[in-house]
């Protein structure tokens, strides 16, 4: 297989370049290349069509359609084409107009030079196979993904089914025997209902994580400020009942997707509310760092040890057993969704100092330009 001549396809209509291109690729090593002619861009397409092609020779300039149409048209027919885009004019507008329309390299033909030529069809076929390849390894993940993603919540419905089934039955047991059952026998059924409604959380929990990997929503204008409102109106019981304050600067309009930069800040909230053993304070607040909007949310708890702050984004990390309510599940998911905007979260805290969550998220040129204005 190895040995298997490549077929090389010149597409242009000087036949003198042709004879050039023959010669300064076969250098001795006639069995190399198996090399197909076309001398007008409607015989290239046809005939790229029709063969097993592992490079194109093309020239910018021809009588009938020029190079960009010709693989404009190639790119149609195959989606990654291997192909050197050859011109006259060696104008540096070509190339960039050619690169862009997918030509995988260039040379203007008044340096070109058998080295020259042999290097570049060679950086051109292993490019382009290693693109190809990158291409399969893509699609094989999308769809490895997409079965994940199914199984995922396959699994996480037909879980919770039994277990409803078994909270529901344990208690209507528990109700319809109180008077006739001893006080172990109550205990016992009240540690089983209690052991199915945690497991049922959990399985809430990783769904959410999963979706948070899986799941993909439209990037497009995210208003920080209006999100945070609606994460204090959904949270509102639990603010009222801890007599929590809640404070923040202006925040920015970000490009993202909006649900996962609310299921953030909702999660983080939740947490301050959570691990503080006296009136709740936090603070949201966001300045900017070049092209990243950093985002910090402070709070007044309990706070976190040193030796476990590079493990509390660990999914299914607790650091505090049955004291506080949880799954473990919230932190991993906000770490999941700023790294899917291409940010980083970390946190700076000190037992019963409290801690601060910071993140980052990238702030667009068109959005920088606002905030500027």
């Amino acid at each position: 297989m190895e040995n298997k001549p490549l077929n090389i396809l010149i597409i242009d209509d000087s036949p003198e370049d042709h004879e050039l291109y023959r010669e300064y690729l076969s250098d001795g090593q006639s069995d190399r290349y198996h090399f197909i002619d076309a001398y007008c861009g409607e015989e290239g397409e046809r005939l790229f069509q029709a063969n097993q092609v592992d490079c194109v020779l093309l020239d910018y300039r021809m009588p009938d359609i020029d190079g960009i149409e010709v693989l404009n048209r190639l790119s149609r027919i195959q989606e990654i084409v291997p192909v050197v885009m050859l011109t006259g004019d060696g104008n540096e507008s070509v190339a960039v107009v050619a690169m862009k329309a997918g030509s995988q390299d260039y040379i203007p033909k008044r340096v070109v030079t058998p080295q020259a030529l042999r290097r570049t069809v060679g950086h051109t076929i292993e490019r382009a196979r290693l693109t190809s390849r990158l291409e399969a390894y893509r699609r094989d993940l999308e769809r490895s993904n997409q079965d994940l993603e199914r199984f995922v919540s396959v699994v996480a419905h037909d879980l919770k089914s039994p277990l409803r089934a078994i909270t529901q039955h344990l208690q209507l047991v528990r109700d319809h025997n109180q008077n006739r059952l001893d006080e172990p026998s109550l205990k016992s059924i009240g540690f089983a209902v209690g052991g199915a409604e945690r497991m049922r959380k959990l399985i809430d929990a990783l769904f959410n994580f999963s979706k948070a990997g899986f799941e993909k929503h439209p990037l497009t204008p995210v208003n920080c400020s209006l999100v945070l409102d609606n994460v204090l109106s959904n949270l509102a019981s639990d603010i009222q009942e801890r007599g929590a304050i809640i404070t923040s600067g202006s925040l920015p309009t970000i490009t993202a997707d909006g649900v996962q930069i609310m299921q953030l800040l909702q999660n983080l909230i939740c947490n301050a509310l959570k691990f503080c053993k006296e009136k709740p304070r936090i603070d949201v607040s966001v300045r900017q760092s070049g092209k990243s909007w950093v985002f910090s949310v402070s709070d007044n708890g309990i706070g976190i040890p040193k030796a476990s702050q590079d493990k509390i984004f660990t999914i299914f990390k607790r650091l505090h057993g049955e004291e506080y309510e949880g799954t473990g599940v919230g932190l991993a998911i906000c770490q999941r969704v700023v790294e899917n905007h291409g940010g980083r979260i970390s946190v700076e805290s000190e037992p019963g100092r409290g801690s601060t969550f910071i993140f980052t998220l990238p702030a667009s040129e068109a959005m920088e330009q606002e905030q500027a204005a």
